[in-house]
């Protein structure tokens, strides 16, 4: 365990009791990069665990764009040097029913308040009507109504699946990570040196961000098991205390020119390029706002902004729970760099 003030407003934490939170994140949403889960745990694990949690890979399988973040929502709320598993679950799970839901998904941008919620866990009319304005994000009605009204045994199921991904290959792989989260530790103590907690978590992400806080607190999270290269939590409706998390994986990023292929390949889309632009002119969109100005349907964004994400040409950050995309300019300058490299494109 690491925990840090590098300054007075920014804290370098790396909490390994987290882990397993992010792997069943990670493996309940197919978005592990490499089939990290697969490699270290094994195929035939990794099959049992479908198997047996099929309620708990089901129900996310089709709400999974409603609730982009999950349980790291309520991280905001708890993280701690101390901050264990348990307690983290205890927490979750003691909150009333109708607020727990609320903030797993981003309800606000489909004009569903937390009233509705508490009316939609017994009355069918308001159930049916709130999966009306989320349909074309949710393809199930049945896996969303489970969402809804199991929510409880939802998060009971994920938090078992945690603690069964708490096991000796895990704490190897963390261990064999220890320089690369010692390097962005010293990145972060350099950095913080030369520029302000927010300056310097934009410089990391490779972008400038849309919402700026003011944020009084700035952690900065190092992780193995986050299936995401980097992503964003923060309150944004001026919370005392406000926090900002950025989780940065350690993973190392794929080399070579199959990478490089395959970022060009996404990037070749007409449909996917058209949304680049349009995020590099406007800065972070929701995907709404996406589908709203390319006239396009919700589904289609949502298609094409996962071969974006996958291909790391896309950032997210969560606001609430909902996501913002925006241009991966890190990314990006480095694909026109390995070209150039490629195809000795430099001037003598």
């Amino acid at each position: 365990m690491l925990w840090e003030a590098v300054s007075e407003a920014c804290t370098f934490a790396f909490l390994p009791a987290l882990e397993p939170l992010f792997g069943a994140r990670a493996l309940v949403s197919g978005e592990m990069d490499h089939h990290l889960c697969t490699d270290l745990f094994g195929a035939e694990q990794v099959a049992d665990w479908k198997r047996r949690y099929r309620f708990l890979f089901g129900t996310y399988g089709a709400v999974k764009a409603l609730s982009p973040s999950g349980v790291q929502e309520f991280l905001l709320d708890t993280l701690s040097p101390d901050l264990t598993r348990t307690a983290f679950a205890h927490y979750v799970l003691s909150l009333p029913a109708a607020e727990c839901l609320y903030r797993q998904c981003g309800w606000e941008y489909f004009h569903v308040s937390r009233q509705e919620l508490e009316a939609a866990l017994t009355d069918d009319d308001v159930l049916t009507r709130i999966y009306e304005r989320v349909e074309g994000d949710c393809p199930d009605f049945l896996a969303f109504s489970a969402f809804v009204r199991q929510n409880s045994r939802y998060l009971r199921d994920f938090f078992a699946l945690a603690e069964e991904m708490d096991a000796p290959v895990l704490h190897a792989a963390l261990e064999e990570h220890t320089a690369q989260i010692e390097a962005l530790r010293q990145k972060t103590r350099d950095g913080l040196t030369r520029m302000d907690p927010l300056a310097f978590s934009q410089e990391l992400m490779g972008k400038t961000f849309r919402n700026c806080g003011p944020y009084e607190q700035f952690f900065i999270l190092p992780s193995l098991m986050t299936p995401f290269a980097k992503v964003r939590l923060f309150y944004d409706n001026g919370t005392p205390h406000n926090r900002m998390l950025l989780f940065c994986t350690v993973r190392e990023p794929e080399q070579g020119s199959a990478q490089t292929l395959a970022e060009l390949k996404a990037l070749a889309d007409p449909t996917r390029y058209q949304i680049l632009m349009l995020l590099a002119r406007h800065g972070p969109c929701k995907g709404q706002d996406v589908a709203r100005a390319l006239h396009l349907a919700p589904s289609t964004v949502s298609h094409h902004m996962t071969e974006l994400r996958d291909n790391g040409l896309v950032t997210e950050e969560q606001v609430k729970s909902a996501k913002l995309f925006g241009v991966a300019r890190n990314t990006l300058l480095a694909l026109l760099s390995a070209v150039e490299q490629d195809l000795e494109l430099k001037s003598e």
